[in-house]
């Protein structure tokens, strides 16, 4: 599918979609046995469904198989196996379209060095047994993905006995703090200390997870887009955001401040006012998915602006570094990319182009936004946005986008 978009002025309000990281984390929580968890404000994300068809299938006692399909999802991958072997000791994990590109093997050896599982070499669909976790203290190297302590953390609290995760060289821990969080809010008991190089959990046994209504939040990632949209073309107002939300990206509204943005909150609602943007200067290395609507902040901003932390783009849907060098790239924008790092200099003047999302929800929802401020683009395979924000661009037609 191809979207059409060019300059528009932006006004009214719209309510953001459920997070699909809290959500995907709720869904993984009802899946433990004993619990009896309700989620609602679920929402239409294709992430957000596969972890949801994965918890009512293991909570299904009269499933016909043991193969779980992930979807697209990397956490729904990384994170359920330790929950799945709660309930059995020989299951498949699937998965398909960018997934297939991604080494959820390697991420999976630590269980394979720790319990003894047996996993199948190569890609999907990926074969385990042997599956087991028992209680204890446990050291990880959190330096690549922090998808696979968040769902031991889980996983643990519903085993009998006490346990201890220290890791090494962490990353995202914001999202290890959210699951702490949630896991906190379901009953369980998990502290987590951390510092810039470790990070100690304490994860309590057997939780006390009691029959719950578990209401998700807004999604703060995806409002990064609508903000920046906001920032560069007109007032609107977001409604459905928790301003004291665990989620990581909620570091966004501090990056409003940062740069000068004009911004308040009234009657429960962020109202984003056309703004001229400062230079800014961030470091994303635990805010990844932030970098791209911090792209499109950056064409706009008054002078040049610098994100680090780059090198956590290269394992995503896409290599999202190489997708935003090139794709901003065929719009005229002016890009240094040393290491981990990019330096993105305003561009005053966004020209006409046909460019590509690389299959990569987060790269179309940035280049839509930047599409807002040019001279028309055309956006090829712009359908991926349903893996997190499947009415985004109705949203932005909602806001008075011109898009087709």
């Amino acid at each position: 599918m191809i979207a059409k978009i060019c300059k528009s002025e932006l006004s009214g309000t719209a309510k953001i979609c459920p997070s699909k990281s809290f959500e995907q984390r709720a869904w993984a929580m009802s899946a433990l046995p004993g619990t009896d968890i309700k989620i609602t404000y679920s929402g239409n994300s294709d992430d957000a469904k596969a972890s949801k068809k994965i918890a009512e299938k293991l909570k299904d006692t009269h499933r016909s198989d043991n193969v779980f399909d992930c979807g697209e999802s990397a956490l729904c991958a990384r994170m359920y196996p330790p929950i799945i072997a709660l309930h059995t000791d020989n299951f498949i994990l699937d998965g398909h379209g960018t997934l297939l590109n991604r080494n959820i093997r390697h991420d999976l050896e630590f269980y394979e060095q720790t319990f003894g599982w047996k996993i199948s070499d190569g890609g999907f669909p990926i074969r385990i047994s042997n599956a087991h976790i028992n209680s204890g203290k446990f050291n990880i190297d959190g330096s690549h993905t922090s998808q696979i302590i968040s769902g031991l953390m889980l996983a643990l609290s519903n085993l009998e006995s006490d346990s201890q995760i220290s890791v090494w060289n962490p990353t995202s821990t914001g999202y290890i703090i959210m699951t702490a969080g949630i896991a906190d809010e379901m009953g369980a008991k998990i502290s987590a200390m951390r510092n810039d190089f470790f990070m100690d959990i304490k994860i309590y046994g057997k939780a006390s997870l009691l029959k719950k209504n578990l209401a998700v939040e807004g999604d703060w990632s995806n409002a990064a887009f609508l903000i920046a949209a906001g920032l560069a073309n007109g007032d609107i107002e977001i409604a459905g955001l928790n301003p004291d939300s665990m989620q990581p990206d909620r570091m966004i509204h501090t990056i409003l401040f940062l740069c000068g943005a004009n911004y308040e909150w009234k009657k429960g609602k962020l109202i984003i006012h056309k703004s001229q943007i400062h230079g800014f200067e961030f470091d994303a290395q635990n805010y990844p998915d932030l970098i791209p609507p911090l792209c499109a902040m950056a064409l706009n901003a008054d002078s040049e602006c610098i994100i680090k932390g780059t090198n956590r783009l290269i394992g995503k849907e896409s290599n999202r570094l190489e997708a935003i060098v090139t794709e901003l790239g065929k719009l005229g924008a002016n890009i240094r990319v040393t290491e981990n790092c990019l330096a993105i200099q305003p561009c005053r003047n966004i020209g006409s182009a046909t460019v590509d999302s690389h299959n990569d929800h987060r790269i179309a929802m940035m280049l839509a936004t930047i599409g807002l401020s040019s001279n028309g683009i055309q956006i090829a395979n712009c359908e991926c946005v349903s893996k997190s924000y499947p009415e985004f661009f109705d949203v932005l037609k909602y806001l008075g986008g011109k898009v087709e």
